[in-house]
């Protein structure tokens, strides 16, 4: 395991960022201009409950788990009932291990997923930390490849392909692994994977890869493609307040993990 996160400052940064953001999220809102305000109502519930379960020693489950229930009687709106689903999700996937960098990762794409493909991840342990260790790849890290079967073999050459790049090939194991070595050498590291499980959709793993290598070849840097990356997998909504304030979590969450240096 890499080193380990404190999520209580991880989340205190997403809501330092939503506070200076807070009056943007409310114009953006065309139905009743308090999206901000419920942003940040959501997020200092969440870090209070983070810190305070830090304080009495708990594990980074436990803190998850108890966010989300505070968060579930907060009462702030559709967008912090969304959350709560995530938080718990993330209790379950975090259950008997500390969130390091690579967890962080699937930490955040369970935060998001409002209910779609990150509650499917999230029901497999190694699935998430596949994406973990697949978007952690991307924001620079290192880690040994694993191998990967035929079939990865010929998916790695098509994305290599349209990459524009060179890929060594490897053999036999799982699609997945070499996908998630691949996508971290086109950010300059390599990544390995625990093999998909039923879980974890190889297509989700597509839609993260492609959007993040779209971006990169656009010029974008690292970190603007790995956000775009995370909000193809967002299942937070597509009304304009709430793609707002779901980019500003993933870019601050980002950030704040020292993704895309």
């Amino acid at each position: 395991m890499g080193e380990t996160i404190d999520l209580g400052n991880l989340f205190q940064t997403v809501t330092r960022d939503l506070v200076k953001n807070k009056q943007t999220l409310n114009q953006a809102d065309d139905y009743n201009q308090n999206h901000g305000d419920n942003m940040v109502r959501t997020f200092q519930t969440i870090t209070k409950a983070v810190q305070l379960k830090q304080k009495q020693g708990s594990s980074d489950s436990a803190a998850l788990a108890y966010a989300a229930k505070r968060l579930a009687k907060s009462g702030t709106g559709a967008s912090a009932q969304m959350y709560t689903q995530g938080l718990t999700r993330a209790a379950e996937q975090f259950q008997g291990k500390q969130v390091d960098q690579r967890g962080a990762m699937s930490l955040l794409q369970t935060l998001i997923g409002g209910g779609g493909a990150a509650a499917q991840s999230s029901q497999a342990s190694a699935g998430g930390d596949l994406l973990g260790s697949l978007l952690g790849g991307m924001a620079g890290g290192s880690e040994q490849q694993s191998n990967a079967s035929q079939g990865g073999d010929l998916l790695s050459s098509l994305l290599g392909g349209m990459a524009s790049g060179t890929q060594q090939q490897s053999s036999a194991s799982q699609g997945g692994d070499l996908l998630g070595s691949l996508l971290g050498e086109l950010s300059g590291g390599s990544s390995s994977g625990g093999g998909l499980q039923d879980g974890l959709d190889l297509g989700d793993l597509l839609k993260v890869g492609m959007a993040f290598m779209q971006y990169k070849q656009q010029g974008k840097s690292t970190l603007e493609a790995l956000i775009q990356a995370f909000m193809a997998m967002s299942g937070m909504g597509s009304s304009k307040d709430r793609t707002q304030s779901t980019q500003l979590v993933v870019s601050s969450f980002l950030q704040a993990l020292g993704a895309g240096k």
